[in-house]
């Protein structure tokens, strides 16, 4: 089976022209959609009817037979997309779609998308028969070590220059999520006078365009500044953020002042960890004042909270996210776990040491 990521998709279509089959499968929405855009420009000039199919629980799979005798509404040839939101055809799609790489019109280019590819739809029957027709598109998350070089060449097709360290700094930010990172640089075209991101522009646009981004939550709780982070808080909120990716930040921030924490009572390497975390050096000195004035009963609660926020969004275990994160964001912010547990009688049960937890 051939494999092409997207940076090469356009050199391959020039070389080889559009192949029957395409099997685009990987977790990053903006390089599938990269992929999908450049496939669908390749066959602009083409005379041709484009069908999006998206696979439901009741999709109909006769819609694959049916139309391989039809002729195209609109001319010869048809680009028909279909959608597996979870890899999973089933039986009776997984028989639908080995019929079809078995007897695929010569009229129509199939492109099939997928999420993160795994062995199991690696080795499927169905996976193998069209393969055979073309090659697979991986549009798989750069790993995080690559992200810097991914970004700084994304940032050139919006006309920018990063300076030094702003690519490392925006890994840190918006891993996982290379999507909301494009939108930014399209923003960031317009609004730079000269084309360089620097540090200082950063954080302008920060606080002008996105004050109330999860970095703003990140700073409150920096700051200690309780108040201020749950005003934040609230107003990504109401803004209907994805709550994972806010506790995946407040996880991460527990993660490092607890390891942090750790290096500074055995007086191990802090440079290692900060350059793993990718926290910049005039960040630093405040990572290390919070990790000295942090007690461990504090760290060892904001571990356990958010064990439960966890298992509250992914296990349904009935306790409320939001005030749950709201005990975290006090414990980070206060430092103070005995004084927070008798007085926010709001919350379920305390964060005694001595507790058990879920742990996913």
């Amino acid at each position: 089976m051939q494999t092409i990521y997207p940076e090469k998709l356009e050199h391959y279509l020039q070389q080889n022209g559009v192949p029957s089959v395409l099997l685009v499968f990987g977790d990053d929405l903006l390089l599938r959609n990269d992929a999908l855009s450049c496939i669908r420009k390749y066959l602009s000039s083409d005379d041709l009817e484009r069908i999006h199919w998206l696979q439901s629980k009741d999709f109909d799979w006769q819609q694959l037979s049916s139309g391989e005798q039809s002729m195209s509404l609109f001319g010869n040839k048809r680009l028909l997309e279909l959608e597996l939101p979870d890899n999973k055809p089933g039986r009776d799609g997984s028989a639908a779609l080995t019929e079809y790489a078995q007897n695929q019109s010569e009229n129509d280019i199939f492109v099939v998308i997928g999420d993160r590819l795994k062995k199991e739809t690696q080795n499927s029957r169905w996976f193998k028969a069209l393969a055979e027709r073309g090659p697979l598109v991986r549009t798989q998350s750069p790993d995080k070590s690559q992200l810097p070089a991914f970004i700084h060449q994304r940032a050139q097709r919006y006309q920018l220059t990063l300076a030094t360290g702003v690519p490392e700094k925006l890994s840190d930010w918006f891993e996982g999520n290379l999507l909301a990172l494009d939108q930014e640089l399209s923003k960031w075209q317009l609004l730079s006078n000269d084309g360089i991101i620097t540090e200082e522009f950063l954080q302008t646009s920060i606080d002008d365009v996105s004050r109330f981004s999860v970095f703003a939550l990140q700073e409150s709780i920096q700051q200690q500044d309780y108040e201020g982070a749950l005003h934040r808080l609230n107003r990504l909120l109401d803004e209907e953020n994805d709550f994972h990716r806010l506790i995946w930040i407040l996880q991460r921030e527990v993660q490092l002042l607890s390891a942090l924490q750790k290096a500074l009572q055995t007086q191990a390497d802090t440079n290692a960890l900060f350059r793993q975390f990718m926290i910049w050096p005039n960040q630093q000195p405040g990572y290390h004042k919070r990790a000295s004035q942090l007690s461990q009963k504090t760290l060892l609660g904001a571990q356990r909270l958010i064990e439960r926020i966890e298992a509250a969004l992914k296990l349904d275990s009935g306790e409320s996210p939001l005030i749950l994160t709201t005990h975290l964001l006090s414990l980070l912010c206060c430092n103070n776990a005995d004084a927070i547990n008798q007085t926010l009688s709001v919350f379920s049960h305390g964060i005694e040491p001595n507790e058990q937890f879920i742990h996913l």
